[in-house]
C-alpha cells in the first residue's frame, strides 16, 4: 500500500461528504458526491460505489481538496483554489463540528495513540476488519458481535519491534483492540488486563464504527517501560481512513 492510500468505508464516506457540505453552500448533493469521489481518486461516484459494493471497506487515495475543486469547477461552480472542504490527513482530525477533546496531550496518551493506531492499521491492511459496523472478517468472526470470537494477529511496530494484537466485536458495532509490544511469550493473548510482565508495552482501546470511524478518546489504557516511551512517542504514524480522536462511548 502506498503512502497516499488509505481505507474508506460507507461510514467514513458519509462523514467526509457531510463535512464538505457544511463548508460550502449552493452545491447539490449529487455534485458533492461526485466531487468527494474525485477527491478520493475515483473518476465517478458510481466507480466509488462499485468499489464499496465489492469490498465494503475499500482502498482509496487520501482526500485531495485540489481534485475536489477541479471537479466542482467542471460542474460550473466558482470554487476558489484555496477551498478546503475535506481533511487531507496531514494531521489528526475529529469527526465532530465541536471538538469534545483535551487540547493538552501527555506522553502517556501519545504512547497509547501510536500503539492503537499501529494495531488498527495492521488489522485493516491484513483485511481482518473494516471501518463500518459488521465488517468483521477475521477467523471466527460474524456480522453479529454476539457470535464473534476474539482473534489474534501480528505486526511489526516502527520497522523492527514485534507486536501482537487481538480484535473482537462488541455491542454497538465497536471493535475492541488490545496490543502487546515485544511480547514475552509467543502464545500470549492480548487482553485488557495484560501488564508489563507480558511485554514492553501494552495498550487497549475501542474503535467506533456505527456513527463514523474513529478511535475512542478518553478510555485509554496503556502501560509502557520507561526506556521505550520516547521511541514510541516519536513514531510518525497516521490512521488510514479513520480519525485517531473521537468521543468515548461506554
Amino acid at each position: 500500500m502506498s503512502m497516499s492510500t488509505f481505507f474508506v468505508s460507507e461510514a467514513a464516506l458519509r462523514t467526509l461528504k457531510q463535512r464538505a457540505q457544511r463548508g460550502v453552500s449552493g452545491v447539490s448533493s449529487s455534485h458533492m458526491s461526485e466531487a468527494v469521489a474525485a477527491a478520493l481518486g475515483f473518476k465517478t461516484h458510481a466507480a466509488l460505489r462499485a468499489a464499496l459494493t465489492a469490498h465494503p471497506t475499500t482502498e482509496a487515495q487520501k482526500p485531495s481538496n485540489a481534485r475536489l475543486v477541479k471537479r466542482l469547477r467542471q460542474f460550473g461552480y466558482a470554487a476558489p483554489d484555496d477551498l478546503r472542504l475535506l481533511p487531507e490527513f496531514e494531521h489528526s482530525y475529529t469527526p465532530f463540528k465541536a471538538i469534545p477533546l483535551r487540547k493538552q496531550r501527555s506522553a502517556r496518551w501519545s504512547v497509547w495513540r501510536n500503539l492503537m493506531v499501529a494495531a488498527i492499521n495492521a488489522g485493516l491492511e491484513q483485511r481482518l476488519f473494516g471501518l463500518s459496523e459488521g465488517e468483521n472478517w477475521w477467523p471466527g468472526a460474524d456480522e453479529d458481535s454476539h457470535l464473534c470470537a476474539r482473534s489474534i494477529y501480528r505486526f511489526v511496530f516502527d520497522e523492527d519491534l514485534p507486536a501482537v494484537a487481538s480484535v473482537d466485536a462488541i455491542s454497538g458495532g465497536e471493535l475492541s483492540i488490545n496490543v502487546i509490544l515485544q511480547p514475552r511469550k509467543a502464545d500470549v493473548v492480548p487482553e485488557w488486563y495484560c501488564d508489563l510482565s507480558d511485554g514492553d508495552a501494552v495498550a487497549c482501546g475501542w474503535v467506533e464504527r456505527r456513527l463514523g470511524a474513529w478511535l475512542q478518546d478518553g478510555g485509554e489504557n496503556v502501560r509502557c517501560k520507561r526506556a521505550l516511551q520516547s521511541r514510541i512517542v516519536d513514531v510518525a504514524i497516521e490512521p488510514i481512513g479513520y480519525s485517531d480522536q473521537g468521543s468515548f462511548f461506554m
